[in-house]
């Protein structure tokens, strides 16, 4: 009887979910445009992506930009969450106004963004030239355009990483607040021996999925690269430029479908060592009631 009940269901991920990985592992040892017949190469496009300097270069930038959103968004998020744990006036509207980022797409929040930092007219470039503050060059820049990026990020990741922490902080009971505070333990040795352990399946899950999404990142950084950098290509491009971006790029733009298979598989396995990674050291720091 179970079996007619979750058939249906593991049949629809094999059919999307496992079928496809297993043929893009198998397609990246192949030659293969999309429109021919694959030609099996072996190992080669393997070899051709550890030595390329454009796909390290990708590699750098995507654990780079993972490097700077996560933690500086859970730090934050955990921040906020605290604050708006509070009795404080006007707490809904905040968890409102934080939260509302979230749920925008992020191709739209990125062309916001792009008019906001423009170098010439952007609202913030021009405030900081009424303040006398140097006028950065958010997305022309190669040396800033990552920082851009990254703060962009946060700004739209904060909101749902807090709502979680919001959750889990409310869910820890009243009675170990209570113990704490007959112990005489102070308001910074309880949030760290009390509040964080305590919270700390809650993180472990965020900072998973944080990661995963940081390794995955495409819609913003495609948005953020700009129209001209794709076609010409450039330091702007080269600076940008993440794994998911060089996948897309071989697959549909040069129809280099082995190439790119090659790509995705390499990403997938590192999501996949950065997740059992994970998992092994939450034995340490997570702890469970």
């Amino acid at each position: 009887m179970a079996a007619l009940f979750i058939g249906p269901q593991m049949a629809m991920v094999a059919l999307f979910y496992l079928w496809p990985m297993v043929y893009a592992i198998y397609m990246s040892l192949t030659d293969w445009s999309g429109l021919t017949a694959p030609q099996f190469l072996g190992l080669e496009n393997y070899a051709k992506l550890f030595t390329s300097k454009t796909a390290l270069r990708e590699m750098g930038n995507t654990f780079t930009y993972m490097l700077g959103a996560v933690p500086i968004t859970l730090l934050l998020s955990l921040l906020l969450a605290s604050a708006l744990n509070r009795r404080i006036p006007c707490r809904g509207f905040f968890r409102v106004a934080y939260f509302l980022p979230a749920v925008t797409m992020p191709v739209a929040v990125a062309m916001v963004w792009r008019w906001l930092l423009n170098s010439k007219y952007g609202i913030v470039n021009n405030a900081l030239r009424a303040l006398g503050l140097p006028a950065p060059g958010w997305l022309v820049d190669p040396n800033v355009i990552m920082t851009t990026l990254v703060l962009v990020t946060v700004w739209m990741r904060v909101g749902y990483n807090m709502i979680i922490l919001l959750a889990g902080l409310q869910g820890i009971g009243r009675q170990y607040y209570e113990a704490a505070e007959v112990e005489g333990a102070g308001r910074f040795a309880i949030f760290f021996r009390v509040t964080l352990p305590l919270l700390s399946p809650v993180l472990f899950f965020l900072l998973t999925m944080m990661v995963m999404d940081a390794l995955k990142a495409f819609d913003i950084i495609f948005v953020f690269s700009g129209v001209s950098s794709k076609l010409a290509g450039g330091p702007l491009l080269d600076a940008t430029r993440t794994m998911v971006f060089g996948i897309y790029q071989n697959g549909f733009s040069f129809m280099r479908m082995g190439y790119a298979s090659a790509q995705a598989t390499v990403l997938f396995l590192i999501i996949l060592a950065m997740t059992a990674l994970q998992f092994y050291l939450q034995k340490k720091w997570v702890h469970y009631e």
